[in-house]
């Protein structure tokens, strides 16, 4: 019976061992626990395939000797920032044992640093130069120090000293890099002024990247009433501060900041910011990120994004971790963006998934490392086949090699036909080889409308070539035509020449005051007032009339929905939903109908509901009027041209808000200041 027992805990034992082992193995091989998304040009957020996988592990098992020469377990202790030396060695600013430790490619430790001369003291960042040098930003004792391979002290930044520096500036450095030049440019906690930068020599040489100031409504609002004294008692308005730093082969330095309006910055040397259009939250959908929170308060807390980390690699693709939801966002040289992933959120540790990331870096072999602080070691990411792809491909296009990169923006269409910056990649291709209809086309499905337009230029510039001759004959002919027109119409009035026919049938038509009411939209357009006047005391309009020209503009705005080019209505027309416009546009309508002639009977107003219901119908006639050749003229337009297609689409809006207002004017008998009012209080009323 003993024995039996026995083996059954020696079974218990060992499948508890097993189950150990593979919920947290070194080297990964199941499918990776989180969603990677993509957008496309149109915003949309997709599912794309893993762009990355998980591979394992690494500083999880560290073991440094006693000053008995034993091993003991050392592993990491809230660690802050990590950085992947040009030979692929892993330092790790170990923060809370106050060392830096230093693992080979594969992770395996080949020693600590302590800097037993000056024991470091809390240290938070770490950048290891070319030829061996190791900068520290030695955060507990408020400097950066540089020391050799073997730990050695060669100098130290301390707190900048200048006269443009008062006595309250803070200096506790939290991560740095190093440009060729040898200069420093130090990231310190809670600093609004921006980066500090030293040279090689440890000398003071000025800020560099400073954040806007980012400055509310309410704060404009007190910038314009509060006096000087008022405002000198508000607490200041000053600039995020910059969270972390990194530096490409180039020599463009990026930050990140948990700020809403500059959170990823590409700066050159002058500190001008090369990505002043990028925005995390615009792109990215956080709502895509921790499915699994409980309640509305942790949602809004998640969709406010703490950027940690940022890293660019040797082909300067951009990589930035997220703190607060574990996004992790890759972007291209010119920051489009690539992909994003991130997954649930679990109690237990499981390889792939961050739980506090708070450092990332990639090494010469695309692989991507997350630090993080909670667990307490790195993930370790390697790209996938179609993640590899897309780099690649993305690389080829911006070498400018767009017929080699066809084949691999090819393949990833065929393995997701979603992603739409391959479509932008063909069609490159397709514009190099001049084959400008496949080109726009392709444009098209990328939702590119620059794209689309330069293509069509080409077309229409070939085709105006080709056809040249045509166009110069026709133009002849027309004025020809038109010479011989007018000689004609003169030699009816000198002969007094009548159609008797054509006159019967206009007489006919006449007739009929259905289209005498029609014809009064036109006359509105020419005298607005009198017009509006007479669709009341000359009965010169009807609810008929009225439901005819809605009808016309609900016609026109589908119609224009469907056949304004690409150029100027960059959507797909999948997204197009024609009931909802109907329904939208019939809402807004009726509002203003009834709420117009509620406030009209409210302000002694003379107008009707009839008054109010036709004569709103004729004050969108330009709408119709103008709205179905501008349609069809931006077919034959670029966006080169689009100075002339903004005139007339403003012409049209304005010319019938202007007639919306002469119409309130006119039929409510008010002066102009009381038509703005009722106006005002209409809006307000819908």
């Amino acid at each position: 019976m003993k024995r039996k027992v026995s083996i059954w805990k020696l079974l218990l034992a060992t499948l508890s061992l097993l189950i150990v082992y593979t919920s947290f193995p070194n080297k990964a091989e199941a499918e990776p626990p989180y969603d990677t998304f993509s957008v496309d040009n149109f915003g949309r957020t997709i599912f794309t395939q893993p762009a990355y996988e998980p591979e394992g592990v690494v500083a999880r098992d560290i073991y440094v000797e006693n000053e008995q020469g034993e091993s003991i377990y050392s592993p990491l202790s809230q660690p802050q920032d990590l950085f992947i030396a040009t030979n692929d060695d892993i330092y790790i600013a170990d923060t809370g044992n106050n060392r830096i430790v230093h693992l080979d490619s594969e992770g395996n430790l080949i020693k600590t640093l302590t800097v037993d001369e000056s024991p470091l003291d809390q240290p938070s960042g770490v950048y290891v130069t070319n030829n061996g040098d190791i900068y520290i930003a030695d955060t507990g004792n408020r400097r950066v120090i540089q020391v050799d391979s073997q730990g050695n002290l060669i100098q130290q930044f301390l707190r900048p000293e200048s006269s443009y520096i008062n006595d309250s500036f803070v200096y506790e450095p939290i991560n740095m890099v190093v440009d060729r030049r040898g200069f420093v440019y130090v990231v310190s906690r809670g600093t609004y002024q921006g980066i500090i930068q030293f040279e090689p020599n440890g000398d003071f040489y000025g800020f560099y990247g400073t954040n806007i100031t980012e400055v509310g409504m309410m704060d404009r609002i007190r910038q314009i009433f509060y006096t000087e004294e008022q405002l000198a008692r508000q607490v200041r308005l000053l600039p995020s501060a910059i969270r972390n730093i990194d530096i490409d082969s180039d020599g463009y330095v990026y930050t990140v900041s948990r700020s809403d309006l500059e959170q990823v910055k590409k700066l050159n040397i002058r500190g001008e910011n090369q990505w002043e259009e990028f925005n995390f939250n615009d792109e990215i959908d956080l709502r895509f990120a921790r499915e699994d929170s409980s309640s509305n308060e942790e949602s809004e807390s998640q969709n406010k994004s703490q950027l940690t980390d940022v890293t660019v690699d040797e082909n300067g693709v951009v990589t930035v971790v997220d703190k607060s939801s574990a996004v992790v966002a890759q972007y291209n040289q010119a920051g489009d963006l690539l992909f994003f992933w991130t997954g649930p959120q679990t109690s237990t540790p499981q390889i792939g998934l961050n739980q506090s990331p708070a450092a990332i870096d990639t090494n010469s072999e695309d692989k991507i490392y997350i630090l993080d602080d909670a667990l307490n070691f790195i993930q370790v990411l390697q790209p996938t086949e179609f993640g590899a792809s897309v780099k690649q491909a993305f690389i080829l296009t911006e070498q400018g090699d767009y017929l080699e990169s066809e084949q691999y923006w090819n393949d990833i269409v065929r393995q997701n036909a979603l992603f739409t910056p391959a479509y932008a990649g063909l069609a490159r291709a397709a514009f190099y080889r001049e084959d400008y209809e496949e080109a726009r086309e392709l444009y098209k499905l990328a939702g590119d409308e620059q794209g689309y337009s330069d293509a069509f230029w080409q077309i229409r510039l070939q085709w105006f070539q080709n056809n040249f001759s045509h166009v110069a004959n026709l133009f002849v002919v027309l004025g020809v035509v038109t010479i011989a027109g007018s000689s004609l119409r003169n030699r009816r009035k000198e002969k007094k020449i009548t159609f008797k026919w054509g006159k019967r049938v206009a007489e006919k038509l006449n007739s009929f005051q259905l289209i005498q009411q029609l014809k009064q939209a036109f006359y509105i357009l020419r005298h607005p007032i009198d017009g509006f006047i007479d669709l009341r005391f000359a009965n010169k309009g009807s609810y008929l009339s009225a439901f005819i020209i809605l009808a016309l503009v609900m016609a026109m705005v589908v119609i224009r929905v469907y056949f304004t080019s690409f150029t100027f209505q960059p959507v797909p027309i999948s997204s197009i939903n024609v009931p909802s416009i109907f329904t939208v546009s019939a809402v807004v309508w009726v509002s203003w109908v009834i709420c117009h002639y509620l406030i009209g009977a409210i302000k002694h107003g003379e107008a009707r509901f009839k008054d109010v219901f036709i004569g709103s119908a004729y004050a969108l006639f330009p709408v119709f009027l103008l709205g179905l050749p501008l349609a069809f003229l931006s077919n034959i337009m670029t966006l080169n041209e689009i100075s002339i297609y903004g005139f007339f689409n403003s012409l049209m809006i304005i010319w019938s808000a202007a007639l919306f207002f002469w119409k309130v004017q006119a039929l409510q008998n008010y002066s102009v200041g009381e038509t703005i009012i009722s106006i005002l209080l209409t809006v307000f009323s819908m």
